[in-house]
């Protein structure tokens, strides 16, 4: 492939290039110990201007260091252990080679005595450790701890990162530390500001607040990730938070605690509430938030300043932006149900908690609430279409007002929501670029992303206070520039978006009896759009070959009908179980209050009552026609009752089921059969449809639930047995429907000529390398097939680089 002509010293110059121009723990060492380093150097030479050279150099290493937490060196630098690297060994060297004057790394070390007791130490090396044993075959070893703390037990509490930090900090020097990420990077003349910073912590100059200096000192950041449109609109998002809405958190809210990196932060006051961060699993998702929440229930402040900065790399692909975005969202509603946040919420005066909450919690709660009044609004329409027979006054009420203000509405929350961009940008750059940034945003369809950011953040911070079980993701920070495939979008956004985006349309084809006005329409179909179809507008090349687009929907289909296994990624049920899982511990209250889908049955039952009333009991054909206008559907239910018992008790708890794609299809026969014996009219059939439709949205919840816990005792199992069944039947249907429905509109759009470069310009804003002219090419005959693709590849990379991060490619040392 090329690769292996580059010789071992092209690869020990071409490494540290290409860290450096990605987001890489290489490239935040190196920025971080060159530019603070160089920056108190210059500092120390104007001001002490009798200094030697060396003396300055001992000076800045006294007053400066760099604790680099690596928890795993000790498990891929041991030879002894199966996990040992030998690359990641190397690379750890060279760190220690070219940066040791600056640099120590924290590790957490395990032990494991005769007796079989594992005991753990919290450990330190440097340039000048010396290098243990090394094991035949290893190149390189693990270097000797020049500090070893035994650590009382198992250091691991939460997802890793909180407890990797707390072991560190015992390493640290000094009273104020500065916490930065291994996406993050520094700059030489931002770090002469080093000396201004310390001053608002320490010395009698410090500030301070019922006799207290500050806790935190929060930073802004410069975004160097904005390559592409995905890249561009996290920067945009992120220049935002760390700007405008930041400054105003800090004044006159009152708001901001500590949300990460580059904070400073006192030392002494964050040892006594126990570290920097919180480490319980689950509940400390977003571990660095609670370090705020902690220093202002014991009384302390945080501010923010804009003078000193350092730079911050953010995700530039699709899955990994919304897997962020995922992650922070689970993580506020694990904060929403935490001690901290009930004191704070009991003890801040008014003023102060209407700005912690909104801008933290209710940020959140504000998601969910947009999203259910779509669904409100999307179900108000078509309940008072199909009632308009009736003569309900306040019906005309209901519908001039969804006319009138929802499209209002709805782009007064769009617009607002680039507010924040618009003036800060006006500001920095003056109103002509904040107007060109609001149109590139609004031509790179911003507003589609955001419509499904803000419905995934609604998604899972309204699921985690429902249920719990918040994750942590990790996301990466790679170039995306991989097709994901069909299946897997459709895995991961199904059943967050899609398929209540296919709800919000049934419900809006139940209304088109009614005119609601354009404005209204065109909200609605936007939503829609943006929660189906988003995941495949922002896939790279995901309309580029039709054979492609056929190979997406084949291994899709291929994957819906696979028999049950435990892997979710290889069966449709595998799948549909992981989703239910989150329900096994929750109570069953939660199915009826509060529940949307439970009212949403009772009105549109109640509707069919008004248009089709039930007479008394009489035992006929036609008084049980009238009663089956108004029932669930229930033959189906009847059924899996029936054929629950064949996986019996005596098979055990992993009993074989039948197949989800044989009862879905019986279930449809079965229920056609049912609807068959209801006595059709014009007038009463579209609201009979649509109360069985709402009625067995509630259904699949109820059975949900039941089936996410399984009975000890065996009389309840067929029950169980049941709900799972008749629940895989028809979520099966649903999604082979919604699935083949967006497969084939991909097939379709891979088949339109040009769409794919037209694609590919609007994600990457380039267009594909066209065959190099003759005459420009070498006429050597030597220069091989492979050579040309790799300068075809350069040039196509150079351009991208070229169209937004221009001063890489003009860099002194790039162009020699």
């Amino acid at each position: 492939d090329g690769w292996g002509e580059y010789t071992d010293a092209q690869w020990a110059k071409m490494a540290p290039w290409a860290s450096m121009r990605m987001q890489t723990l290489w490239r935040t060492v190196a920025g971080v110990c060159g530019a603070y380093s160089r920056a108190l150097a210059t500092l120390a030479k104007h001001q002490e201007p009798g200094l030697t050279e060396e003396e300055r150099h001992a000076m800045v290493r006294q007053r400066f260091h760099v604790v680099l937490a690596m928890q795993q060196y000790a498990k891929f630098a041991d030879p002894a252990r199966g996990s040992y690297s030998a690359h990641q060994v190397a690379a750890v060297e060279g760190l220690l080679a070219a940066f040791g004057d600056w640099l120590s790394i924290a590790f957490i070390d395990e032990e494991v005595d005769n007796d079989g007791t594992h005991r753990y130490f919290s450990c330190a090396i440097d340039r000048d450790c010396p290098m243990l044993a090394q094991a035949p075959g290893a190149p390189l070893g693990m270097r000797r701890p020049k500090y070893r703390i035994e650590l009382p037990g198992f250091p691991i509490l939460g997802h890793g990162k909180s407890d990797n930090q707390n072991c560190a900090i015992v390493f640290t020097r000094g009273e104020v530390l500065q916490m930065i990420d291994a996406n993050q990077d520094a700059y030489y003349e931002a770090s002469l500001f080093l000396p201004v910073a310390l001053q608002e912590m320490v010395g009698s100059s410090a500030p301070q607040h019922g006799g207290r200096r500050a806790g935190i000192l929060g930073f802004r950041e410069h975004i160097f990730s904005d390559i592409g449109l995905l890249g561009r609109l996290a920067a945009d998002s992120e220049f935002t938070f760390g700007t405008i809405i930041q400054r105003t958190m800090d004044w006159p809210l009152e708001a901001r605690l500590h949300y990460g990196h580059p904070d400073v932060m006192d030392k002494l006051q964050m040892l006594q509430q126990g570290g920097v961060s919180k480490g319980t699993r689950g509940l400390n998702l977003s571990e660095d938030v609670f370090a705020g929440l902690d220093l202002a229930l014991r009384g302390g402040w945080t501010k923010y300043r804009e003078y000193f900065h350092v730079g911050k790399g953010r995700d530039m692909g699709f899955m990994s932006a919304l897997s962020f975005y995922a992650k922070v969202s689970m993580g506020n509603g694990e904060q929403a149900i935490t001690r901290q946040w009930t004191r704070l919420g009991l003890q801040l005066p008014l003023h102060r908690l209407f700005g912690v909450f909104y801008t933290h919690v209710g940020f959140y709660l504000n998601q969910v609430l947009m999203t259910s009044a779509l669904q409100a609004f999307a179900f108000m329409c078509a309940f008072f279409a199909l009632g308009q027979s009736l003569d309900m006054t306040f019906a005309d009420g209901a519908v001039g007002l969804s006319s009138s203000y929802f499209g209002l509405l709805y782009f007064v929350f769009v617009v607002a929501s680039m507010l924040p961009l618009l003036l800060e940008t006006c500001i920095e750059e003056g109103l002509r670029a904040a107007l060109g940034s609001v149109a590139n945003s609004l031509l790179s369809l911003s507003p589609v992303f955001s419509a499904f950011q803000s419905k995934m953040m609604g998604f899972y911070f309204e699921a985690t206070v429902h249920y719990g079980g918040a994750q942590y993701i990790p996301t990466g920070r790679g170039l995306a520039t991989a097709r994901e495939p069909f299946s897997k979008l459709f895995q991961t956004f199904a059943a967050s978006h899609m398929q209540d985006g296919m709800e919000l349309a049934a419900l809006l084809l139940f209304g088109s009896a009614v005119s609601y006005e354009w404005p209204f329409y065109l909200c609605i179909v936007f939503s829609i759009f943006s929660w189906t179809f988003a995941p495949f507008l922002f896939n790279p090349r995901q309309f580029d070959s039709p054979r492609w687009a056929m190979q997406d929907l084949n291994s899709w289909a291929a994957w819906m009908c696979a028999p049950r296994g435990a892997d979710p990624g290889a069966s449709w049920v595998a799948w549909a179980d992981r989703q239910q899982q989150v329900r096994r511990h929750v109570s069953a209250l939660w199915l009826l209050w509060p529940s949307t889908r439970l009212l949403a049955a009772c009105c549109s039952t109640a509707l069919v009552l008004v248009i089709a009333p039930v007479g008394p009991f009489e035992p006929s054909f036609a008084w049980a026609q009238a009663l089956l206008a108004v029932t669930p559907p229930l033959a189906h239910i009847v059924l899996c009752l029936l054929a629950a018992p064949i996986a019996g008790c005596s098979q055990g708890k992993d009993a074989t089921v039948p197949s989800h794609v044989l009862f879905g299809l019986v279930g449809a026969c079965v229920t056609f059969f049912e609807f068959s014996l209801i006595e059709w009219r014009t007038t009463t059939s579209m609201c009979i449809i649509f109360q069985k439709f709402i009625a067995l949205r509630y259904l699949l919840d109820v059975a949900d639930g039941v089936a996410a816990r399984r009975p000890n005792c065996c009389a309840f199992a067929p029950l169980h047995d049941a709900c799972r069944l008749w629940a895989h039947s028809w979520r099966f249907l649903r999604d082979f429907l919604l699935g083949f429905l967006l497969a084939g509109v991909c097939v379709a759009l891979s088949c339109v000529p040009c769409l794919a470069r037209l694609h590919a310009v609007f994600l990457f804003q380039t267009r594909p390398q066209r065959k190099a002219r003759s005459e420009s090419r070498p006429s050597s005959t030597t220069r091989s097939t492979t050579a040309e693709l790799h300068d075809q590849v350069d040039n196509h990379v150079r351009r991208l680089f070229g169209k937004f991060a221009p001063q890489i490619v003009n860099a002194p040392h790039l162009a020699a």
